[in-house]
């Protein structure tokens, strides 16, 4: 059971913005609930342009990016594109690749190994570059604290220049030219760009300053697959580079992707930020969780449609491996965290069975069915790597630098970050998290909150509004799909289980019937059979589509029971 959150904007604003944009008057209601006030912003946010997108010169040290990459191309010294082991960093290096190949240069590649190196740049790595003969390297994807690191490259003789979207530091490293909408002491206008989003923007620059205007845009499906992946705001230019992305998603002429949509069954089809998440992106994460994320790497940027297929099958089953370890992982660890009459205010769980891959996941899934932070550390050795995961409320990246003193390295973003932690520090580690939720939770904040765009009758809901409301799309952090509530229904036909323990009835309301799944909430079943009571219901209204016929199906989020 959740805490339903109704909105109520200004009906006279959405009535407003209704008629001047010819739409209904809820599409308008849910843009407001967006924070979208005026028409012309309406506007913008419904038909998103490319060229709203901003100069990518405004960016500070862009200049001296973009400088720096092209004395390189012109004395053909060699570049390190450095990438993490997740889809961001991979398709952030992967733009990059593919534009220094068209413009000749000499780039090669380096992500690290999650399990024997963890996340950031590593010493034995820039050695490595160094004996190599690189004379630069880009960072993607991290960099922004690495100052030992990029201290170690200047003094082997070579330069960097760092793409990067974490939160940086009062001092950031003395490199090149440090890219990171974040700074303190950069002015670029959206600040909640991705690593892909930062390497595009390096990437349009020196494209645009080669003589090679609009060349980008054949890329965008990166941009796509890293800023869905990596979870941020699906707002500003995020959802312009998304919007447009998904579109070439659907249609590139890439041999990786096309294979990598056909081993999945979503050729041909209209792509949606949902399927990227959850079909395409852990196929891509799994190489840097199971084994080496240059699998991934290589699917993107081959040209030959065999070599595509085989990598295509190989991250499925290296998928399908990630999936076995982290039901196992969450097994066992739900069974400890739930040992307890009653949970503490904040979860941390250590074991050496755990692979480093899938804590991440397993800390989220914690945090679905608990509430509440969560850290899960994989230990190897003297040596611990943790996932933390969070709720509003618990800015985890704040947490953990109140903890820096027992930690070896960390880093993230207020709901999710990561870690690593000398083994004998974890039962300390442990004590100040739990210490920080004491303090900064409250009973009120385990009790998860569903927001609710507008109350409407089932006679509102017809074929015509649910297609206008997918304007909306593409949906995400920043712009959740429009959730909508309506009271007083009848249960109508005798409710079922389907499928993997998801529930399917109909339902009444103001004479109107309509048809409802309820994924994984099968549980619902006992209490519903007989009831003959009223029920209030928070749903997604959907386009159901069978055999040539549509009808709207209404996904349930979450029901009560009426009194009485």
């Amino acid at each position: 059971m959740r805490s339903w959150r109704i909105s109520t904007p200004d009906p006279a604003v959405s009535q407003q913005i209704a008629l001047e944009l010819k739409i209904y008057p809820l599409l308008a209601q849910i843009l407001l609930n967006r924070g979208i006030q005026t028409s012309t912003e309406a506007r913008t946010f419904l038909a998103p342009s490319l060229a709203d997108l901003h100069s990518p010169l405004l960016l500070k040290d862009m200049d001296l990016a973009v400088a720096r990459l092209r004395l390189a191309l012109h004395h053909q010294e060699k570049i390190l594109l450095y990438g993490d082991y997740d889809v961001d960093g991979i398709t952030g290096v992967a733009l990059l690749w593919f534009l220094l190949q068209e413009l000749g240069g000499k780039a090669m590649t380096y992500f690290p190994d999650r399990v024997r190196e963890g996340y950031g740049m590593q010493e034995g790595a820039i050695r490595r570059a160094k004996e190599e003969g690189v004379g630069l390297i880009v960072a993607v994807d991290q960099g922004i604290n690495a100052h030992r690191e990029e201290e170690l490259a200047r003094e082997l003789g070579m330069e960097m220049i760092i793409c990067d979207h974490h939160v940086a530091g009062e001092k950031v490293p003395a490199a090149w030219a440090v890219l990171n909408p974040l700074r303190s002491d950069c002015s670029y206008p959206f600040k909640s760009l991705a690593a892909v989003g930062v390497a595009f923007k390096v990437c349009q620059a020196l494209a645009e300053e080669m003589g090679l205007s609009g060349y980008m845009d054949q890329h965008l499906d990166l941009v796509a697959l890293g800023t869905i992946a990596d979870v941020v705001p699906l707002r500003g230019e995020n959802r312009i580079l998304v919007r447009h992305g998904l579109k070439q998603l659907g249609k590139s002429e890439k041999s990786g992707i096309r294979a990598l949509l056909e081993a999945t069954g979503l050729s041909g089809s209209e792509l949606t930020a949902g399927q990227v998440a959850f079909i395409l992106s852990p196929r891509l994460n799994a190489a840097g969780r199971v084994q080496e994320a240059d699998l991934a790497f290589r699917l993107l940027c081959t040209t030959s449609s065999s070599e595509a297929a085989r990598l295509a099958r190989l991250l499925d089953q290296l998928n399908q491996e990630r999936q076995a370890m982290e039901k196992a992982a969450i097994e066992e660890v739900t069974g400890i965290a739930g040992v307890a009459g009653k949970l503490p205010k904040a979860i941390c769980l250590c074991s050496e069975r755990w692979h480093v891959g899938v804590i991440g996941i397993v800390a989220s899934r914690l945090v679905d069915a608990y509430h509440r932070p969560v850290a899960i550390i994989a230990l190897r050795g003297d040596k611990g790597r943790g996932s933390a995961r969070s709720i509003p409320g618990f800015p985890i990246n704040q947490v953990l630098e109140r903890c820096a003193p027992l930690l070896e390295g960390f880093g993230g973003h207020p709901l999710a970050a990561g870690f690593t932690i000398l083994r004998d520090k974890v039962p300390a580690f442990s004590e100040r998290f739990q210490a920080e939720a004491e303090t900064l939770l409250s009973e009120e904040d385990f009790i998860p909150k569903l927001g609710i765009d507008g109350e409407v009758s089932l006679g509102d809901l017809s074929l015509r509004l649910i297609t206008e409301m997918k304007m909306l799309e593409p949906y995400g952090l920043g712009n959740p799909e429009p959730v909508l509530a309506a009271r007083g229904l009848q249960v109508m036909q005798y409710p079922r289980k389907v499928g993997n323990d998801h529930l399917k009835m109909r339902v009444r309301g103001q004479g109107k019937v309509m048809e409802t799944i309820g994924f994984g909430m099968g549980r619902l079943l006992e209490e519903l059979q007989g009831f003959s009571g009223r029920i209030d219901l928070a749903f997604c209204p959907t386009i159901n589509s069978y055999r040539g016929t549509q009808d709207v199906q209404l996904r349930i989020k979450d029901l009560t029971f009426q009194p009485g």
